[in-house]
């Protein structure tokens, strides 16, 4: 497939892959605007751009922007079941299933560059029925999981049940999972270990890539502490863990000069040298942030690994690319 080639004096990365994009059809679009109108504090300091429509077509020009060979869709459908979703939408299953079919068509008439992820809510009552569907069709590489956005109470056992369940289906149907798994609310060591447990256990045949490496996006040190937790049940070969990789979407500092993000960021690098630097993809969470191109300039500006890891890091591409 597509070589990579770094010069990180220069600020140039060139990545097999960009794992963690976003486009959205109009009527998604719609809803994310209704939902930032009641909610602008979720939207404080990201890309206007996030509230705008965007195509397949529109993710192939960021990515040849950024000399990119691949992409991954993932689906913003699971916004309709969301806990922050407008109040009475109708019918929020068949919306869903529209905005998963977006996604699907435009990895399909992409030539193979990209590859769509369907997106659902794991809580909701139509969600295994989404995903047997997509079992069923075909066309989807896997399944997205926005566990913030779907209201995730890890201390919950109805909602661990649920999405052991939804692992569990994957598993069946071969479809990889994609999840940002950090909730909106509390997360600790004991909501990582029992995932571990009683979730990543059940889908043990496919790759499960955490996006902003297991935490919710930026650096910080419940993210750090969660990836410490997954390195131990890696190195322990815990159920679940062999096909584990992290992207590094928005894993960044706001503020490179602080003493205390220095300290995090050579953390998060000596962290993922023990996990093995094979699993970790480059990620942008376009348009989120920035563009692909931009993003990876950030992570080459902030990430203390050296040249040869960068080079190990641009050339990884997840088996559902194939």
């Amino acid at each position: 497939m597509a070589t990579a080639t770094t010069l990180p004096q220069a600020g140039i990365l060139t990545p097999a892959a960009d794992h963690h994009l976003h486009i959205q059809s109009p009527q998604v679009t719609a809803e994310l605007r209704r939902v930032a109108e009641r909610l602008p504090a979720m939207f404080a300091g990201l890309n206007p751009a996030i509230l705008d429509s965007r195509s397949g077509a529109d993710a192939l020009r960021v990515l040849d922007d950024a000399g990119v060979a691949q992409g991954v869709l993932l689906s913003e459908a699971y916004m309709y079941a969301s806990v922050f979703a407008t109040a009475g939408l109708a019918n929020p299953a068949r919306l869903t299933r529209e905005e998963n079919m977006f996604n699907v068509e435009a990895a399909e008439h992409s030539g193979g560059r990209l590859k769509a992820f369907i997106g659902v809510n794991p809580f909701c009552d139509f969600a295994l029925d989404e995903i047997r569907y997509w079992g069923e069709r075909g066309g989807a590489a896997g399944i997205k999981l926005h566990l913030a956005n779907s209201g995730f109470e890890p201390d919950l056992e109805e909602h661990i049940g649920r999405l052991a369940s939804v692992f569990r289906e994957a598993n069946r149907l071969g479809f990889a999972l994609l999840v940002h798994l950090r909730p909106a609310g509390t997360y600790n060591e004991g909501h990582i270990d029992r995932i571990i447990e009683d979730v990543l256990s059940q889908a043990p045949d496919v790759v499960i890539q955490l996006a902003h490496a297991g935490g919710g996006g930026g650096l910080d040190d419940p993210t750090l502490l969660a990836l410490e937790r997954f390195c131990g049940a890696i190195a322990e070969q815990r159920p679940g863990t062999r096909g584990l990789l992290f992207d590094l979407a928005a894993v960044l500092v706001r503020d490179v000069g602080d003493s205390a993000n220095v300290e995090r960021l050579a953390r998060f690098v000596a962290v993922a040298r023990s996990i093995g630097l094979d699993r970790f993809l480059i990620g942008s969470d376009w348009p989120t942030l920035c563009s692909p191109l931009e993003h990876t300039a950030l992570l080459l500006s902030q990430m203390p690994f050296d040249d040869d890891e960068w080079l190990v890091l641009a050339r990884n591409r997840a088996d559902y690319l194939d």
